[in-house]
């Protein structure tokens, strides 16, 4: 159990208490931090110390006088070293992704992560108004950052991952401010970025319309700080009078002056969303909100961390917490309390010394029971000494033996997230994280974390502990294997990376990650062959590209049946070979080659023709000039080329028939166009054979019509039917008789009956019935055009009654009536 009493490290407020504790003491040794600008990640987050190169220094021979970024944990233990060469540093910080972002003085900014600082960073510029004027100060928040320039303007980006630079309004400010803060877009009414400057006696807001006098008489402000919540800002101001405003200035809750004048405030941060924690250089003060103070003393001076449950503050000798004691502490720990739960916690220390006094104490609780174990469950929560938060635990522990009904997944949670706790706090870790921090983080935040510190095997630990997935740590792990092999062949490293990635769920974890890295390291062989374990092809391809394996990224695509995907290779093909290699690497696969030949077809691109030319595809060569040439006008050009297919096409055995039906075409073309000059007034180009025979037809030219019919070898029965139907649309019924008597007719006499019953020309129709063989047939041609005698003897011939029924229902005349009756009556008494 621990020597002091979790009580002994409050501090009272009034009927509030603070908390000061102090979580380690720095491992770092002979560190004097006066020396450095000092960047520290919120989260319990990494701690970077640069050489303040504005200060003179004494040469001496310690090791961090020099350009570099150390990297600590929040506990003092050196994680890395950031060899920055470039201009000077204007401001740096760490962004909720343990990036350190470095602005630099000319308006670069370069983002360094934790764990790849000497492999990989990103870099962007504030643009030409940064670079021209320069960056005087910066200040950060989340993802993003405003920077002021030399001529005292701010500039801002929202986001370093998508960097926009967009300048606010222009304050007007002729020197440099004595302070300023940002108050970023999610605590502001508008949702956009606003700047409190300290200007003269006031304060003004800037943001990107324009700008606001706070019409205040008590400055100039030697800092400004916004509560997390954004609903108050507490000033400093030169003569240390520590003011809490509301946002809009309008209205003060309270005011405390420091009267030690040889003090000056260095910075501030708010405790919550209620006190206020000034650093000033022997001391540290928190200002509550109706003006009372806390003051912790120390002997050098502290650099503060706003948290959003309280704030860090260290300095060379020790790293400490200031938070507000909970309810649920109080409820136990305060002295004197006789609530439930510090009943509950007083008989486990009772049953530890086997009182019977536990009993009646445990018996003094009754209903309370319930209540009392959810409350030392939560005071276990938010206690940082691990003894008491084990004494918590067992005391809820017992508390719920003696219920009847109550859910323990609260107890077995809060163990989980303590263990986890615990284990991140601790020194060799040095992540100080609370459990208000821990669960305002996804799970993943925290488990990313410690892979930016290459702690795997605790991550995997963890992991397994939270039943979590655990795919992510083992391809972080190969990456930074990689990375770290410097003897190591593509072979022996294949075979460590399988035996571990074997973990990986397939068709779920990515290898292409794992093998960016090996490709950028140089091992390209090891970053194929890890490629051939990716279940995600559209993965796999833009990697097997930028490492110029395109036979194995098409192969891959086709594999894959994506044709976005082959389009994807195909257009990367085209841009970077030469023409002739392009069509041999897409000839070679027959699906990228119909992809590309349909592709190009879209498109009328000119680059088929080549392609078909060097892949000897005469056939579809000379498709593609018939194709070109369908919206031809001018006959003479659209023959030639059609010659010039005809040609290519002579070259490909196999397509004869093509080439056959290609050469009557442009024989037709020919004898359409001589039409158009001989018959002036009607156009023939372009139509079918059938519908130019029945044009020519139509216009009487007959003998020309016979020349085409044998020059082209019509069929007979095709040319009746043409002629036969010309005929009748020309009413030329001499000639259609001609036609009808010359020969028997191949296609028989029923279509002339057809045609010219649909012209209503019934007696021509009325000629060619007489020549129909079938008595029944023709007896319903002479009933279908109203020649009701002829139909009743054609019927009586054939002995058809049911015909006679019909003939005696559709006539009218009586005498004919009398006749179809008798002839029934006459078949249907035999």
């Amino acid at each position: 159990m621990s020597l002091f009493h979790p009580s002994t490290e409050w501090h009272a407020m009034q009927d509030t208490f603070y908390r000061k504790h102090r979580i380690y003491q720095m491992q770092w040794s002979e560190l004097d931090l006066s020396k450095y600008r000092v960047a520290a990640s919120s989260f319990g987050g990494p701690i970077a110390l640069l050489r303040d190169d504005r200060q003179l220094l004494e040469a001496g021979p310690g090791p961090l006088l020099d350009s570099a970024i150390r990297v600590y944990s929040a506990s003092g233990k050196l994680l890395g070293k950031i060899e920055y060469e470039g201009l000077r540093i204007a401001a740096f910080s760490w962004n909720t992704r343990e990036q350190l972002v470095c602005v630099q003085e000319d308006g670069n900014v370069r983002v360094f992560s934790l764990n790849e600082s000497q492999n990989r960073q990103t870099s962007f510029s504030l643009g030409p108004e940064a670079k021209e004027r320069g960056v005087a100060d910066v200040k950060f928040w989340d993802q993003g950052l405003v920077a002021m320039l030399g001529d005292y303007r701010f500039l801002y980006i929202n986001d370093i991952g998508e960097p926009k630079p967009r300048l606010l309004a222009d304050a007007q400010i002729a020197e440099m401010p004595r302070s300023w803060t940002v108050v970023p877009p999610h605590l502001t009414l508008s949702h956009h970025i606003e700047v409190l400057v300290s200007v003269d006696q006031t304060i003004l807001t800037v943001d990107a319309v324009g700008v606001q006098d706070q019409l205040l008489e008590q400055g100039p402000y030697a800092g400004i700080s916004v509560s997390p919540n954004g609903r108050l800002v507490a000033l400093c101001t030169e003569a240390n009078c520590i003011q809490v405003v509301s946002a809009d200035f309008q209205r003060s809750y309270s005011e405390h002056t420091h009267q030690e004048v040889a003090d000056y405030a260095l910075d501030m941060a708010w405790c919550g969303s209620d006190a206020v924690l000034a650093s000033f250089p022997s001391q540290a003060l928190l200002v509550g909100p109706f003006g009372d103070t806390l003051s912790f003393a120390h002997d050098t001076p502290v650099h503060l961390v706003q948290e959003p449950d309280g704030v860090r503050m260290f300095n060379a000798q020790e790293h400490s917490f200031v938070s507000k004691v909970g309810a649920e502490s109080k409820s136990v720990f305060q002295i004197g309390s006789t609530s439930p739960a510090a009943l509950l916690y007083d008989a486990l220390e009772n049953m530890r010394t086997h009182s019977a006094r536990a009993d009646e104490i445990v018996r003094s609780i009754g209903d309370d029971m319930s209540a009392a174990v959810d409350t030392c469950i939560a005071a276990a929560g938010v206690e940082p000494i691990v003894e008491y938060q084990q004494s918590l635990l067992r005391a809820a522990s017992l508390g719920k033996s003696f219920l009847a009904v109550y859910n323990g997944d609260k107890l077995v949670d809060m163990c989980r997230s303590l263990r986890m706790l615990n284990t991140l706090v601790s020194y060799d870790v040095g992540i100080p994280a609370t459990l208000m921090q821990f669960q305002s983080q996804p799970f993943e935040d925290w488990i990313q974390r410690l892979l930016n510190r290459n702690r795997h095997k605790l991550a995997l630990a963890i992991c397994q502990y939270m039943e979590e997935p655990v795919d992510r740590i083992y391809i972080h792990w190969a990456c930074a294997k990689i990375r770290a092999s410097t003897t190591l062949d593509d072979d022996a490293l294949y075979r460590l990376l399988r035996a571990r990635l074997e973990h990986l769920r397939p068709g779920i974890s990515s290898y292409v990650e794992i093998s960016e890295v090996a490709n950028a390291c140089g091992y390209q062989r090891l970053a194929i062959r890890l490629l051939q374990h990716e279940p995600r092809a559209a993965n796999q391809v833009p990697l097997l590209i930028s490492m110029g394996q395109e036979e194995a990224a098409m192969a891959s695509a086709i594999r894959s049946g994506d044709a976005d995907l082959v389009y994807f290779v195909i257009f990367h093909l085209f841009k970077t070979l030469p023409l002739s290699e392009f069509f041999q690497a897409v000839g070679r696969s027959h699906v990228a080659g119909h992809l590309f030949e349909k592709y190009a077809l879209s498109l009328s691109s000119p680059v088929l023709s080549d392609y078909y030319f060097q892949e000897d595809a005469f056939a579809k060569s000379a498709r593609l000039i018939v194709t070109d040439n369908l919206q031809q006008k001018d006959v003479g050009r659209l023959v030639a080329n059609l010659k010039v297919a005809l040609k290519i096409l002579h070259n490909d055995k196999a397509a004869t028939t093509e080439a056959r039906a290609l050469d009557s075409q442009i024989k037709l073309l020919q004898t359409q166009h001589g039409l158009e000059q001989d018959i002036p007034g009607h156009a023939f180009v372009g139509q079918p054979l059938n519908q130019t025979l029945s044009q020519v037809l139509v216009l009487g030219n007959y003998s020309r019509a016979n020349k085409i019919r044998t020059e082209f070898k019509v069929p007979e029965r095709q040319y009746y039917w043409i002629k036969l139907h010309a005929l009748v649309q020309r009413r030329d019924w001499v000639e259609l008789a001609r036609l009808a008597n010359a020969k028997k007719s191949p296609i028989g006499y029923r279509p002339f009956v057809d045609e010219c019953i649909q012209a209503l020309q019934y007696q021509e129709a009325a000629k060619y019935i007489t020549r129909i063989d079938d008595l029944a047939e023709r007896s319903q041609l002479y009933l279908k055009i109203g020649f009701y005698h002829e139909a009743a003897y054609a019927a009586s011939q054939a002995k058809n009654v049911d015909l006679l029924r019909q003939i005696h229902a559709a006539v009218r005349e009586p005498t004919l009536q009398h006749d179809v009756l008798q002839m029934i009556e006459q078949m249907t008494s035999r």
